[in-house]
């Protein structure tokens, strides 16, 4: 019995290392691809239907610089900033792609750098124009997804930005209202145009900031609400830090 000890354990390791690299064999690996997708709301505006107050806003421009994609432990190649204004009949612009194993991801997270964002509202005959520029970054994380990759196949993963975050009325609340006439007012020259320094002079009036103490202009509010458009494949929420 004690003789034959070695001879079985050679068999079974054996037969291990046989399953282990026929394991990896069959796991294999896919293309894992990037998208960015601003929906309708950037692509074709947002309605006065969809406004609280009735204003109705258009992009002529969207341009959002992502980086830092990462799904599961794979890290995407950097891509260059993209104009999402641009329609793609819900496609959404592509960022990069690269081979990855054939597995199940769970997790995402990803940075916007910069956001700049021109176009107009308009309203009983009355428009404004905007064109603003966020430099800081976000840091988008702790994303839950349910993707998986199988062997020669290709997945996608989307950046998805809401655009209607910038124009809530409130930083806390679930429901917030979607309007657009505090901004409207903070045209203090009624020249038509709403800049960031006549933002910095506009006080935040009725909107709720809740515990964001820091917030007290029109402008800060903004800044507050631009690092909470960012979002993964639609409706997917993520931790957002901005520096």
């Amino acid at each position: 019995m004690t003789q034959n000890t070695p001879w079985i354990t050679l068999a079974l390791t054996t037969l291990l290392l046989a399953t282990v690299a026929c394991s990896e064999e069959d796991a294999g690996e896919g293309t894992l691809t990037a998208v960015v997708y601003g929906e309708e709301f950037i692509e074709d505006g947002i309605t006065a239907e969809d406004m609280a107050d009735n204003w109705e806003v258009t992009f002529s421009s969207f341009v959002v610089d992502i980086q830092d994609v990462t799904v599961g432990s794979v890290a995407l190649p950097s891509s260059e900033p993209i104009d999402i204004s641009v329609g793609t009949d819900g496609n959404g612009h592509e960022l990069s792609s690269t081979t990855a194993s054939a597995q199940a991801y769970t997790d995402a997270s990803y940075v916007i750098a910069q956001m700049k964002v021109t176009g107009t509202a308009t309203k009983d005959g009355v428009t404004k124009t905007f064109d603003w520029e966020f430099d800081h970054d976000t840091h988008y994380s702790d994303c839950h997804i349910d993707t998986t990759l199988t062997e020669g196949g290709t997945e996608v993963f989307q950046v998805t930005v809401h655009a209607d975050h910038l124009f809530y009325d409130s930083l806390v609340a679930e429901e917030p209202q979607v309007v657009f006439q505090a901004l409207a007012d903070a045209d203090l020259d009624e020249d038509g145009e709403i800049t960031r320094a006549e933002l910095e002079m506009t006080d935040i009036g009725s909107y709720d900031p809740g515990s964001a103490g820091d917030v007290s202009t029109m402008w800060e509010w903004l800044v507050a609400q631009s690092s909470t458009v960012g979002h993964g494949n639609g409706e997917g929420h993520f931790g957002a830090h901005s520096h």
